[in-house]
């Protein structure tokens, strides 16, 4: 019969482990066990640890949601989708790959995909890892409204320059639907966020998760499907 594996959380570990210094410390007090030198330091560091035990208890449900967060894979609550910085700082760790999912991606492409500086991370990037590959799924035209048709005209452009400098390892296709979500999956880092009709998306809220977390599995097999089923980029 195989032993079962018991997982004990380090907020719970520290709970123990305060408690027992408390009270160990509080009885040898209380029993006089020390002389005159050692009673009120050892008084002192009772009252210590009994303070920080107090503190640890207000803190202990935070302390637990937190590990529960980090179990799940989540590293951050993002308010805004509009952070160049931010999502800088995530094209420059993956090594792999890049997986995509966006609406019309102007404000990508110019944020990342320019050959001038501080607009060409990924451009940086691409020419650096002669490994790296990127897909990226946007929206077909047909299920644009009317007044977000010139940012895909800008986009395809774009696409067209990328797909023509980087071939098969830049790839672009065109889900035939309405859009609904807006992923960032790299091999290191996860962004998931919803998208609202009448809403845009740069001032929508996203997660930040580990990429290889439990939680994103389902994300990267959605994106595969959409992948599959997509139309290729003329």
């Amino acid at each position: 019969m195989h032993g079962r594996k018991v997982n004990i959380s380090l907020s719970l570990i520290v709970l123990i482990s305060l408690f027992s210094i408390t009270t160990v410390l509080l009885i040898l007090y209380a029993m006089e066990v020390f002389d005159q030198k050692w009673a009120p330091i050892v008084g002192g560091m009772a009252i210590s640890s009994l303070v920080s035990l107090v503190q640890f208890l207000i803190g202990y449900k935070n302390y637990r949601n937190n590990e529960k967060l980090e179990d799940c894979g989540v590293l951050e609550f993002l308010s805004t989708r509009g952070d160049k910085k931010y999502y800088s700082r995530l094209i420059n760790k993956a090594d792999a790959k890049f997986d995509l999912i966006f609406h019309t991606s102007k404000r990508f492409f110019e944020d990342f995909c320019e050959e001038e500086a501080e607009d060409n991370f990924l451009i940086k990037k691409l020419d650096g890892n002669q490994k790296l590959t990127v897909r990226m799924l946007l929206t077909h035209r047909d299920f644009l409204e009317p007044e977000e048709q010139p940012s895909y005209d800008i986009s395809k452009r774009a696409i067209k320059r990328l797909t023509d400098k980087y071939n098969q390892r830049f790839q672009v296709k065109f889900y035939e639907h309405e859009p609904n979500h807006n992923l960032f999956i790299t091999d290191k880092d996860a962004v998931i966020g919803p998208y609202f009709k009448n809403e845009r998306g740069k001032y929508l809220p996203s997660i930040h998760f580990r990429s290889n977390a439990s939680f994103v599995a389902p994300y990267k097999k959605f994106f595969d499907t959409e992948w599959e089923n997509a139309k290729s980029f003329d």
